[in-house]
């Protein structure tokens, strides 16, 4: 679509915030393409511009820099994959135990992460974006955009965050001693996942011994699983949990 384009639209816009959001969501959407298909480096002001046949100077008046770009494209992707977390999640709730049981809850945190590595097959642009906002080094994006990110990455680990206070809650998890806390476990976990994330890239090695071994959800799954123990889950409740989620097609 091209900025002309989306002006005749957003002129059915009742307002002019909305009118302008429309046009920002052009440009969001031009930048996302952009990335998926020539990467960071081939993502330019001029480039958008081309694609979108406007001036340079309009993408401007929105993202004043490639590095508000790049933070405007984190925070949407963040918050598409939480919404696509929260609406799957939703559908699986008839098939799961109760959530206020032990098994229960563990299978939500389980859930959570075998919907994490799903995104990267279903929503791979916004599991690239999500990425960036951890790998990205300071010369691609100024550490003060990356505090317009914050509000939506702190959305999305509060939601693994409230997941194990409730596994705490149903007595699957015990509390976390000292200084410890959900918070603390949470970017644990979030670590975990992304270097296990990594480690499974070896898979695509053709001829590489126990191939299996390195399948991301796999991986994910038993680092999960590993943290889990470590934090009190107990194995016969843990296992059970696990059932529901060692499987692509969960």
């Amino acid at each position: 679509m091209t900025i002309d384009e989306a002006e005749a639209i957003s002129e059915e816009a009742p307002t002019p915030t909305d009118r302008r959001a429309a046009r920002r969501a052009t440009l969001l959407d031009a930048a996302t393409e952009l990335v998926a298909s020539t990467g960071v480096d081939g993502l330019t002001m001029q480039a958008i511009a081309d694609r979108v046949d406007c001036a340079v100077g309009t993408i401007y008046t929105y993202f004043p820099s490639k590095s508000a770009l790049l933070a405007a494209l984190m925070s949407n992707a963040v918050r598409d994959l939480m919404t696509t977390f929260q609406s799957t999640t939703t559908t699986w709730e008839s098939t799961l135990d109760p959530a206020e049981t032990p098994v229960g809850s563990l299978e939500r945190v389980l859930g959570f992460t075998w919907l994490f590595v799903e995104s990267r097959t279903t929503h791979p642009n916004e599991f690239e974006f999500l990425q960036m906002l951890v790998t990205t080094p300071e010369n691609l994006i100024d550490p003060a955009d990356v505090v317009a990110v914050l509000p939506d990455s702190l959305e999305f680990l509060a939601a693994i965050q409230d997941l194990l206070a409730r596994a705490v809650a149903a007595g699957a998890l015990a509390p976390a001693p000292g200084e410890d806390d959900d918070l603390r476990r949470t970017l644990r976990w979030t670590g975990a996942i992304h270097g296990a994330l990594l480690v499974s890239n070896v898979a695509s090695v053709s001829g590489l011994p126990e191939a299996d071994a390195y399948d991301a959800h796999v991986l994910t799954q038993q680092v999960t699983a590993d943290l889990l123990t470590a934090w009190g889950a107990q194995p016969d409740v843990l296992r059970a949990a696990c059932a529901r989620f060692n499987h692509p097609a969960a």
